[in-house]
């Protein structure tokens, strides 16, 4: 550090920006004009805003509410959030930051040198701002409403008119000037109303200019962006003539506006009803043309319908396109359980009826893994063949399933269980049970989302305030386990409490914890602790972990599909 007095030391606060400390919900205006290339959540910075300006960036964090969207452009005291305390953050306030883009992510400070002598710091030269110093309001703020800006209209029907209303910003109001797809300029003619709107042109895409102005003849283009499609995208598909038990499938999808975004393929069999097979949807469609390619498995000698259904950002559907393949009779053998896994049978459910929910759970087994479904069916992924399992007869939703020496048993929401004979076990007074845990010695322990843990010791009143129970986990051979919350933090039952010495008192991933798997004892534990997105972080020694907690799904490198 070098001081303005020319003092040199050595410091680090973690911290690259300046803090101005101001109350919630005070407007946050842009620093200079610029293009949006950020405008979202951050778990540290809360929802924040991102400027380009060309040589160097403006950053705005901590806001409770957003006004602008990545790609519009923004002018020099532009509205572009309210200020708040949202993400990592004690008190409300706005992190401003400017960032030099000539060297990657370092900050510098936009009031520059001002002690004696010649800058000492060569990439922090100057005083950035245009006027001096930096007035805030400097021009009136436009609350643009009506129709949706950066939102594609069309198969819900046209945009309806934009509508805004102008606020003084301390300088006077000295009319605006409003035009489509272009700025209309500083010489532009006026409306002198502190109201207007405008209707969204036909479709396509718009940017509505609105050129604000002051009484100190300062002006600023507000641009906003609005979308319209009504035209439907174009679609093919393509059939490959069965030489094996595979039909191999091509497809297509083209939108010249809002981009292709639903892909959905239907199978049906013979003359039964066509029933949803595969689908698909693009987080960010893009216009142009998107394709595909998946391979169904078939049965020797069966003839099919194959329906694609393709639709826009607009939600406008293209025609739907049906081929007709059959599969020869002499193929050669049908389709094994891991060829049927890699896209699976058509979907098992009655005739004209949605089923029923999805998957619940996921357990490792030997050879692949165990599927509940939320309606309690049980299926096998991968080389494992599971017994006919007869459905409970409670119509609760199914939660969890576990492996005891007689068999599977399922947990229902309702706190029953019930073996793969559809036999009901024990019933635990439990709510909103999380998960079935089951000793060696074919004991059954619950979890419940509030702490309790039937048949072991509560761990409720450990939880955090708010906090609930996302996963538990036993030690082999014991009653003793440890319990994740959705803080991310651990609690000890049924005598486990050495372990939470080796296991992390807090730990932080992108997602929400999800899941913790446990092996070892609770003097010498090993565990991963996963989260919702998918990050992991182990604690222990990894070598008292077995192999299948590593064991992974395989992928079929053509369509990227589980196999196992």
């Amino acid at each position: 550090m070098i001081r303005f007095d020319g003092a040199t030391g050595y410091a680090y606060d973690g911290h690259r920006g300046t803090d101005f400390a101001v109350p919630s919900n005070t407007p946050v205006l842009a620093a200079d004009d610029g293009t949006v290339i950020y405008s979202e959540w951050s778990d540290s910075g809360g929802w924040g805003v991102v400027i380009d300006h060309a040589f160097d960036r403006t950053a705005y964090f901590h806001n409770n509410h957003l006004f602008v969207y990545p790609g519009q452009h923004v002018s020099r005291g532009q509205l572009i959030a309210l200020s708040g305390s949202t993400g990592n953050s004690t008190g409300p306030h706005v992190h401003f930051e400017v960032r030099d883009l000539l060297t990657p992510w370092h900050s510098i400070d936009p009031y520059g040198w001002t002690g004696p002598g010649q800058d000492p710091w060569r990439w922090d030269m100057g005083y950035l701002w245009t006027s001096s110093p930096p007035i805030p309001f400097l021009l009136p703020l436009a609350f643009p409403g009506g129709a949706r800006w950066n939102y594609w209209y069309g198969m819900d029907g046209p945009p309806p008119p934009v509508t805004w209303r102008l606020r003084d910003g301390g300088h006077g109001l000295a009319g605006y000037a409003a035009m489509w797809d272009a700025d209309p300029g500083a010489a532009a003619p006026r409306t002198q109303a502190t109201s207007g709107a405008a209707a969204v042109p036909g479709p396509g895409s718009h940017t509505l200019h609105l050129r604000v102005f002051d009484r100190a003849g300062v002006s600023a283009d507000i641009t906003y962006l609005y979308l319209y499609d009504v035209q439907p995208p174009s679609s093919t598909l393509r059939v490959d003539r069965a030489a094996s038990n595979a039909l191999d499938l091509h497809w297509s999808g083209s939108d010249d506006l809002s981009g292709v975004k639903d892909v959905a393929i239907a199978v049906s069999q013979g003359s039964s009803p066509l029933r949803p097979w595969i689908s698909q949807s693009a987080d960010q469609p893009a216009a142009g043309k998107t394709v595909g390619a998946l391979r169904f498995f078939g049965a020797p000698g069966s003839d099919y319908r194959i329906q694609l259904a393709v639709r826009d950002a607009a939600r406008n559907p293209a025609p739907p396109l049906v081929m007709n393949a059959s599969i020869p009779v002499d193929v050669g053998p049908p389709a094994s359980v891991a060829d049927g896994a890699i896209l699976g049978p058509l979907p098992a459910q009655p005739d004209g009826t949605a089923p029923v929910a999805g998957l619940r759970q996921e357990h490792p087994a030997v050879a692949g893994a165990m599927l509940l479904g939320a309606d309690a069916s049980l299926n096998a992924l991968g080389g494992d063949q599971l017994p006919d399992s007869a459905f409970p007869a409670s119509l609760a939703p199914a939660i969890d399933v576990s492996r005891t020496g007689s068999g599977t048993v399922r947990l229902l929401a309702d706190g029953s269980t019930w073996t793969e004979a559809g036999a009901a076990g024990p019933r635990f007074a439990v709510n909103s049970p999380v998960r079935l845990l089951s000793a060696s010695d074919g004991a059954l322990l619950v979890a419940g989302a509030d702490g309790t843990i039937a048949g072991g010791t509560s761990v409720a009143s450990s939880l955090p305030a708010g906090a609930t129970v996302a996963d538990a986990g036993l030690f082999p051979g014991t009653h003793a386990g440890l319990v994740l919350d959705s803080s991310g933090g651990m609690h000890a039952f049924g005598g486990a409490d050495a372990a939470l010495a080796a296991a992390p008192a807090n730990w932080t991933l992108p997602g929400q914890p999800a899941a913790i798997s446990l092996s070892g004892t609770p003097q010498a534990p090993a565990g991963i602790v996963i989260d919702s997105s998918g990050d992991w972080q182990t604690f222990g020694s990894l070598l008292l972990l077995p192999d299948k907690t590593f064991s992974g799904p395989v992928f079929d490198p053509t369509t990227g599909l589980p196999i196992r």
